[in-house]
């Protein structure tokens, strides 16, 4: 009986451990698993479910697993089932699909369905896996948020955004770049972006991909630079392009921001023309002492032309010891912060390409762009400045050694004169008519002298301010004339005049101030010839160059004394009074001839022979 018994039971018991072990597995598996008949009432609900759901098992078994559900899927399931079994038409089963569930808080979940169909003894059961996907949801929903709100700020950025693959295929396309080249997005995403650029750029785009993909070297990648862009109507457009490299999941994405500088560039021109244009000099140089930014008032001032001024260190434009000390200034000053011009003006001396110097006023500032320091020089030439002020000065001098002499030049000969009257009135009272007329003839002489002083002054008037238009003269016969108007001149007649004539042509220039350097030199020449010597000569030649006419007059007559002839040209000098009167001024008179038409006087003493050289600029030469 026992061992017939003990066969009976195992089988059951080892049905009995299958099941325990089915529950045990069904229990411990982290997706929820519920079977339901085949009219939707639930049979089993696994711990899994228990947690998911917020439902013991106990109080969904039994129960329509549309419990489960929240509308419309809760009124909508009975009807789904009854279809399926009269029609066999499956729309869940045996597929896998995401669906919204319902907790038993009345909280709506998503979760992944598998809904399976199974037969146990004839009877149709159904058996659903369920994966609660509500974080998974969360992040997606979050992704997808997070996506919409970086695409709303990349389509309002003020800067066009474009990315391309590592074949210059465009991949987005914003809308600033819809705006700054006329494309919808819809008409450039998936075309090489090189249709946004034209030539050279548009032939050489695919091979300078090519070639970084080959050896890495970077050309653009990874700053920014100043390129042109293509419209959709062609027209081309400055911007500044800066690209950088991404990698996603192993796959090289380029991300350009393009911004369009029209207008900015545009400024620039419109500040550099102002800056070109200024009366003044502009000069920056960076902390180096290099020089960035030269205008073309400098070109005028310096003889450099911007070409070889940028680049090069400002001390080119220095002479010494500044040329020498500069760099040593500028590093001084960093070390230190000690300021010598920045921020102020002052005098300096300029060098210019030719090697000549120059005063000019400088007024350096200091800025600060974009971290960088750069110093900001205005220069100014203040050469005629200087040279105005010169002359004031000298004119002043001038103007004080005439007053004085010419109020006693003029007051001696009137006094003497005064006095001979008184002295003649007596004569005649005693009728001594002889020593009467002596006298008379010292007050003419005196008389003379003041009428030479006054015709004096009044050419120094004349020959400083009076405007007069300028005419054709033709040198020799005004050399000729000249010489006609002097032959009544005492000794004359001793004189050896000698010409060499080689200038041919006429001179276009005002005749008064020319007329006075000729007299001038020729009566000079025939009031101090030396009477010692057997015979007096003047050589008197003309002659020109591409620039200049040239006028030498040389004599061999008493010269000027050495130790004089820093007084050559000054007021009231008179180098040799015993031999003939004058006021003093006609070597004066004459450089301030030669002086108003723009031309140079030198003078020679080469043995024992005076030589004056007249040199008058080409521009007021016309040949004939």
């Amino acid at each position: 009986m026992s061992s017939k018994n003990t066969s009976i039971d195992a089988p059951q018991d080892n049905l009995m451990d299958n099941a325990a072990m089915l529950a045990a597995v069904l229990n411990t598996v982290t997706d929820a698993i519920i079977t339901m008949s085949q009219y939707g009432i639930v049979q089993s609900f696994n711990r899994s479910a228990e947690r998911i759901f917020g439902y013991s098992a106990d109080e969904v078994v039994g129960q329509n697993v549309k419990l489960l559900m929240p509308d419309p899927y809760y009124s909508e399931h009975d009807s789904y089932l009854k279809h399926y079994l009269s029609t066999g038409n499956k729309k869940v089963i045996g597929v896998g699909r995401e669906v919204q569930a319902k907790r038993k808080d009345g909280n709506v979940f998503f979760m992944e369905l598998n809904v399976n169909e199974m037969t146990i003894s004839g009877v149709t059961m159904f058996v659903g896996t369920i994966r609660d996907i509500s974080d998974r949801k969360s992040a997606e929903q979050d992704l997808k948020d997070n996506q919409a709100s970086l695409q709303v700020i990349v389509d309002n950025t003020v800067d066009g955004l474009i990315t391309i693959n590592e074949v210059g295929r465009v991949e987005t396309f914003n809308k600033a770049c819809e705006v700054l080249f006329g494309y919808k997005t819809a008409e450039v995403i998936g075309n090489n972006v090189k249709m946004l650029m034209p030539e050279p750029y548009h032939s050489e785009h695919d091979g300078y991909l090519k070639n970084y993909h080959t050896s890495g070297t970077r050309k653009i990648i990874g700053s920014g630079r100043q390129v042109e862009g293509k419209k959709k109507d062609g027209t081309i457009f400055p911007m500044d392009l800066s690209i950088s490299e991404v990698d996603i999941k192993g796959k090289k994405i380029y991300s350009g921001i393009i911004r369009d500088i029209t207008e900015l560039q545009e400024a620039q021109q419109r500040l550099a023309a102002v800056l070109d244009n200024t009366v003044d000099g502009l000069i920056t140089i960076d902390e180096n002492g290099c020089i960035e930014h030269y205008n073309k008032a400098c070109e005028a001032i310096f003889g450099f032309n911007a070409r070889e001024a940028v680049g090069q260190n400002v001390k080119i434009l220095m002479p010494e010891p500044y040329h020498s000390e500069h760099d040593g200034y500028l590093k001084n000053y960093h070390n230190t912060g000690s300021k010598k011009i920045i921020g102020s003006g002052r005098e300096v001396v300029g060098l210019r390409k030719n090697g000549s110097t120059f005063p000019l006023d400088l007024s350096v500032s200091e800025v600060n762009v974009q971290g960088r320091k750069l110093y900001s020089g205005i220069v100014r030439d203040i050469s005629v400045r200087k040279k105005a002020e010169a002359d004031i000065k000298q004119a002043n001098s001038e103007l004080e050694e005439f007053a004085y002499r010419t109020s006693h030049d003029l007051r001696s000969p009137l006094i003497s004169s005064i006095g001979l009257l008184d002295i003649v009135t007596h004569y005649i009272q005693q009728g001594e008519t002889d020593s009467a007329l002596a006298s008379i003839g010292l007050i003419q002489v005196s008389l003379g002298k003041l009428e030479d002083l006054v015709k004096d002054i009044l050419t120094i008037t004349k020959v400083q301010h009076a405007e007069e238009d300028s005419q054709c003269i033709n040198t020799q016969l005004f050399i000729d004339d000249t010489i006609d108007k002097i032959r009544h001149m005492p000794n004359f007649e001793r004189l050896d005049i000698r010409y060499d004539l080689r200038f041919n042509g006429v001179l276009y220039l005002p005749k008064s101030p020319f007329a006075l350097i000729i007299e001038n030199l020729l009566t000079n020449a025939v009031k101090y010839q030396d009477l010692t010597k057997s015979h007096s000569f003047i050589r008197i030649s003309t002659s020109n160059s591409k620039t200049n006419f040239v006028l030498e007059v040389s004599d061999n007559g008493l010269g000027i004394p050495k130790d004089q002839r820093q007084n050559l040209f000054k007021m009231f000098k008179r180098f040799h009074p015993k031999t003939s009167f004058g006021s003093g001024l006609g070597l004066y008179l004459m450089k301030k001839s030669v002086d108003k038409l723009h031309g140079q006087l030198k003078f020679e003493d080469i043995k024992n022979e005076t030589r004056f050289i007249v040199v008058l600029p080409i521009n007021a030469v016309q040949s004939t």
